[in-house]
């Protein structure tokens, strides 16, 4: 008889552990909101919970005294991270958010399993090391189909795309606070490359012949909204970095639930079977599971008085197990707690979804075999996003 799984040992221990759900539940329904000590953080674990931090008004998304990382302070790393509205809280970017959230809720999603089917064809898969590829593909596929769909100039033009793929994936390992100091550095060299290469992107433009990209457009709409050239390009990158990290651990994490069902002799038909596996994935197993907030000033919350400059752990995964609130609170509807909420919300949910089920489909076409990934992997080593990585 197998020995039962020890449970995580506290919430960022749960990111990278094979079963954390159990420890999710019970967090949720018996400490949704506690002082951790050990961590130095208090800790949201509830779904209303969760939502009443997302929605307090002295709630940052970074330390009020520290904009950027102090890995990354003083480096282009650092500078392009200071510039992604996603990552601050100041009112110069409710203009060009107001514009994001637009723009992409525009996107056409209807044709992307052929769009990603044609990104794919210019990718390696070697059969004899899947392990390998797949983890290369759900890096790469995801980037490559987010700047397809942006209007960049990554279809039919191998070698930028891949390397467009690479800068995004090394900026995306810098950001980690576990990046070592060779990933910050490469991490610098991949800002310096995605602002050239962003800023080119938007100077050239869709050619005369062709319909306008989606890119042109947010750029026109953020620059009569007063926004700066280079804070466009700034955040036109940052789509691109939302869709690596993120994604990959989606597309990785509805494989292992897809290698699991076939193990157990079930073979989910295609039809809608994709769409289905990526919505309990994104609620049972999501990939972004846990964010922060800093409170800017003293506040009473969920019962509890916090200081200015106390940091909380949003369990998002924990939220989205809450059985005391089902429904309203727990599920918000139709939106996963794994892309967030308030100010912060992720813009990219419909798009991020789209793209996972067709870069698993491109997977499989290509001839991924789940049942036999799910056999030999680990979780890559992160405190908040849960990544499967095949061996």
């Amino acid at each position: 008889m197998p020995m039962p799984i020890p449970m995580p040992s506290d919430p960022l221990a749960a990111v990278t552990h094979a079963d954390p759900a159990p420890y999710y539940r019970g967090l949720a329904a018996r400490r949704p909101f506690y002082r951790d000590e050990a961590l130095g953080l208090w800790v949201a674990a509830g779904a209303a919970e969760v939502a009443a931090v997302l929605a307090h008004p002295a709630s940052r998304v970074r330390p009020p005294a520290q904009p950027v990382p102090p890995g990354l302070a003083g480096s282009p790393a650092g500078a392009l991270f200071g510039g992604l509205i996603r990552m601050n809280d100041s009112a110069w970017n409710a203009p060009l958010k107001g514009v994001l959230l637009k723009r992409m809720a525009a996107l056409e999603l209807g044709g992307m399993r052929q769009r990603v089917s044609a990104l794919a064809q210019g990718l390696p898969f070697d059969l004899t090391q899947p392990g390998a590829a797949v983890n290369h593909w759900m890096f790469s596929l995801p980037v490559l189909a987010v700047a397809d769909a942006l209007g960049l100039a990554v279809a039919g033009q191998p070698g930028v795309a891949m390397q467009a793929a690479a800068q995004v994936t090394a900026f995306a390992r810098a950001m980690s606070p576990l990046a070592t100091a060779q990933e910050i550095a490469a991490g610098s060299e991949a800002a310096t490359w995605l602002q050239a290469w962003m800023r080119e992107s938007l100077s050239v433009g869709a050619p005369a012949s062709a319909p306008g990209r989606p890119l042109d457009a947010l750029q026109r709409e953020a620059l009569a909204a007063g926004v700066a050239k280079e804070v466009i390009a700034t955040n036109a990158i940052g789509l691109l970095i939302q869709a690596c990290e993120a994604t990959a651990g989606l597309v990785g994490n509805m494989l292992v639930r897809l290698g699991r069902e076939m193990a157990q002799g079930r073979c989910p038909d295609e039809s809608g079977a994709l769409r289905d596996v990526a919505a309990l994935v994104l609620r049972e197993d999501p990939p972004v599971q846990n964010t922060r907030r800093f409170l800017a000033t003293d506040a009473r919350l969920c019962g509890a008085d916090l200081k200015a400059g106390d940091g909380v752990l949003l369990v998002l995964a924990a939220a989205s197990l809450d059985e005391r609130m089902p429904g309203e609170c727990a599920g918000k509807a139709s939106r996963p707690w794994t892309f967030g909420a308030g100010r912060h919300a992720c813009p990219g949910d419909a798009l991020a979804a789209s793209v996972a089920q067709a870069v698993v489909a491109a997977l499989l076409a290509r001839g991924a075999d789940p049942a036999a990934l799910v056999r030999a992997f680990r979780y890559r080593p992160s405190l908040n996003t849960r990544i499967p990585h095949f061996l």
